[in-house]
């Protein structure tokens, strides 16, 4: 951030990949994180965007707790919604938690990520077409 901030530039992504709820000392890092940001910038983090695998199904809800918790998720990802059918634990985790869901993942590329629809995503759920 100081980098930035001496470059004049608006936006630093910082990813946390590999860290599981589960894992303490990992979570704690991630608290540190939030803790070193927010002594550069208050108001810092602006967004929180965890990306979750469709594979883990319902255990996709205590990750989303666990994250919140820590780090304040504002926004979610669903990757992997290609390979399988438990993508619909993002009904669940919509009504719980009322995140935006920013993206899905439907293969493994860059490209492959799609902006959320929640009308596309429905009627993918129950078989429906477009």
């Amino acid at each position: 951030m100081e980098q930035a901030k001496a470059d004049d530039l608006d936006l630093v992504l910082v990813d946390t990949a590999g860290r599981l709820q589960n894992k303490a000392e990992l979570m704690a890092e991630l608290e540190k994180v939030v803790r070193v940001v927010r002594k550069l910038d208050p108001t810092a983090p602006h967004d929180v965007i965890l990306v979750l695998d469709a594979t883990v199904g319902q255990n996709a809800l205590s990750q989303v707790e666990a994250f919140r918790n820590t780090a304040g998720v504002t926004g979610l990802v669903m990757t992997k919604l290609d390979g399988t059918a438990k993508g619909g634990v993002l009904v669940a985790i919509a009504e719980a938690y009322d995140l935006p869901i920013h993206f899905i993942g439907i293969g493994e590329k860059a490209e492959d990520l799609r902006p959320f629809s929640a009308e596309a995503f429905s009627k993918a759920l129950v078989g429906l077409k477009d």
